[in-house]
């Protein structure tokens, strides 16, 4: 996959990557942003004078050069369909695999309804606020993203013990839990075809194709690799939950 600093070897590592950032937070296309950095690359050269000193703050620049030739996307919720479904499923397959090993009953209550639910919610708020998170999570210190990340966290916890009380419905466990885990699996594979709309940082004269067929392979790998740290999740989460039930036994 193609860097800033390939495209724009003599400018400060730094000062391209904010800029590149900044512009794909604008929805500027990947091949005008290759064009900038090569016209930026090729001033540093010429004139012996660092990109930010020639052309001032990465962002600010970034930002003059959306104003004209950004092309901002609509949000679309249904995009994010499969991400919510998958993570309300994953809720229930843990919900359910440890009710299938206690007692064979799943007890659809409140407290899983309100963490399904909840998940969805915080998924869909990434989506329609995307751009804004993203810049607060690569921009501010860890000491204010984290305790955020945690309050969300602890909010979906309290829900879903709050909920545990309110019961819906009695199913058999298994059949619960294999439709929870067969939802997830198919998620998985809902993203891995929709990632295949790709926008590559493309450097002038640059082969179109091959730089999008690079980025989809990148694509398919990162999903496969947020596949497994999902899988492993679920298996540590099942694990500590066996675990604690075996030692109250």
């Amino acid at each position: 996959m193609t860097e800033p600093t390939d495209l724009a070897p003599h400018v400060e590592p730094s000062w391209a990557e904010a800029l590149v950032l900044e512009l794909r937070l604008r929805d500027v296309p990947g091949d005008t942003i290759g064009d900038v950095l090569a016209e930026v690359d090729s001033h540093v050269v010429d004139s012996r004078t660092p990109a930010h000193v020639a052309f001032g703050d990465a962002v600010a620049y970034a930002e003059r050069i959306a104003e004209t030739v950004a092309r901002p996307a609509p949000d679309d919720l249904r995009a994010a369909l499969p991400t919510a479904l998958g993570a309300a499923a994953l809720v229930v397959t843990i919900d359910a695999a440890v009710e299938w090993w206690r007692d064979g009953t799943f007890e659809l209550t409140g407290g899983t309804l309100a963490l399904a639910l909840g998940t969805v919610l915080v998924v869909g708020v990434i989506v329609r606020f995307g751009t804004p998170l993203l810049r607060v999570a690569v921009t501010a210190p860890l000491w204010r993203t984290v305790p955020a990340l945690v309050a969300v966290m602890a909010a979906l916890v309290g829900l879903g013990v709050l909920g545990r009380q309110w019961h819906l419905v009695t199913l058999p466990a298994a059949p619960v839990a294999l439709a929870a885990l067969a939802t997830v699996a198919l998620t998985v594979v809902l993203e891995l075809r929709a990632a295949g709309d790709v926008d590559p940082l493309l450097a002038p004269g640059a082969d179109r194709a091959a730089a999008e067929a690079t980025a989809r392979r990148e694509a398919h790998r990162l999903l496969l690799r947020l596949a497994g740290v999902q899988a492993a999740y679920l298996v540590l989460v099942l694990a500590v939950v066996l675990g604690v039930l075996r030692l109250g036994t």
